[in-house]
């Protein structure tokens, strides 16, 4: 029998059912908010990766943003997915040379970042965000840390653009 799904269709299946899972275990228990990694053997990240299949992890990861906290412009070289659990964000994204939108994300709410796609993340609301975040990237790009309590992969930073 023929396999009718692709390999990256499968495993951002897997990805989503994971966050779900995480998510509803988790939600009464806010203690347990941490950063979960996995490793999935071969995937391919287009453009974003050397133009082959290459190990990839899988990062399930929850953090708060506190009222005014931005993540710096980045993007991400797999699909991301975002769940507002509480709060409210805004995200700003590059669309064209110079030209930036803005969508906001509110709690119970979620959003996928496409692999490249420019863009940073600001807590807009009155009170702290809790953030479920999944997306993928190439193992060997390893995790950076961003401040003593903060660490993630699969963020890869850049100037932040002149918007109109």
């Amino acid at each position: 029998m023929k396999n009718r799904f692709s390999r990256k269709a499968l495993v951002s299946s897997l990805l989503m059912i994971g966050l779900v899972v995480v998510v509803a275990r988790t939600a009464l228990a806010l203690s347990n908010v941490s950063l979960k990694l996995g490793t999935v053997a071969s995937y391919d990240f287009g453009g974003y990766g050397p133009g082959y299949p290459v190990p990839g992890t899988i990062q399930i990861h929850a953090f708060t943003m506190n009222p005014g906290d931005t993540v710096p412009w980045h993007y991400h070289k797999g699909v991301s997915y975002v769940i507002v659990a509480r709060g409210t964000l805004t995200e700003h994204h590059l669309v064209g040379p110079d030209q930036c939108a803005s969508e906001q994300a509110t709690a119970r709410s979620a959003f996928v970042e496409s692999p490249g796609l420019v863009h940073s993340v600001t807590n807009t609301g009155n009170d702290v965000a809790i953030v479920w975040w999944a997306t993928i990237f190439p193992k060997s790009d390893g995790i950076a840390h961003f401040s003593p309590e903060f660490k993630a992969g699969g963020v890869y930073l850049v100037n932040a653009p002149n918007c109109n």
